[in-house]
């Protein structure tokens, strides 16, 4: 009798410690599972912020360097000159908006001509003169017609033209003063040695003397 008595309680104490067992199994597994869910948030949320970091710098660098602004790509294509079969885009002159690769290759053997033994410099400036006197009312209106005109450039005159090769830094010369004015439009002469008796002495590169038309009563 005493026997069932001791395991009844025995039993009744199982009962009664079971759902506390179970109630404890259940809260330490929703901790867990909290503590999971947490640690992969905060594993995402640091995924996310890396991301945004890397997007950051990215931009920076491209707006640094100017890649991939849309701005920027806007205002270079309008600044551009359409492409022209045959023609080459001329900058910074409101008279000329392109000459012929045919005159862009008779500035580049006019240049070798008069100025081969020059500085860069100094090739740049006889392109530039050519092309200022294209621009000015008192010269012909064609790359051409000024290199051929009776007296301009003697290198025309005694063959020197004609015989010149294309040679790759007097085409990058002429490259450079069609891509950006670096003498003020009045300035068509030059010579070597010493400046000319007419026009108004503007500068010295090298061996040549370089002079503005400014002043001159024609």
């Amino acid at each position: 009798m005493k026997k069932r008595q001791r395991e009844r309680k025995r039993k009744h104490i199982r009962m009664m410690v079971l759902p506390v067992v179970v109630a404890v199994v259940i809260l330490m597994l929703t901790a867990a599972v909290k503590g999971d869910d947490s640690g992969q948030q905060g594993e995402r949320h640091e995924e996310v912020k890396n991301i945004e970091a890397v997007s950051s710098c990215t931009q920076t660098a491209d707006t640094l360097t100017g890649a991939a602004v849309p701005e920027q790509e806007k205002e270079f294509e309008e600044w551009v000159k359409p492409h022209i079969e045959g023609m080459v885009p001329v900058y910074g002159r409101a008279g000329i908006d392109y000459i012929s690769l045919d005159d862009f290759e008779l500035m580049g053997k006019t240049v070798f001509a008069e100025a081969k033994t020059e500085e860069f410099e100094g090739q740049v400036a006889v392109a530039e003169v050519i092309l200022n006197r294209v621009e000015s009312e008192n010269f012909p209106d064609t790359v051409e017609e000024v290199i051929k005109q009776g007296g301009a450039f003697s290198s025309w005159g005694n063959g020197s033209v004609e015989d010149a090769p294309l040679d790759d830094e007097c085409l990058e010369a002429v490259q450079d003063a069609v891509n950006e004015r670096i003498f003020p439009d009045s300035v068509v002469y030059f010579r070597e040695g010493n400046f000319h008796s007419f026009g108004t002495p503007y500068t010295v590169i090298g061996h040549h003397y370089f002079s503005s038309e400014e002043g001159e009563d024609r």
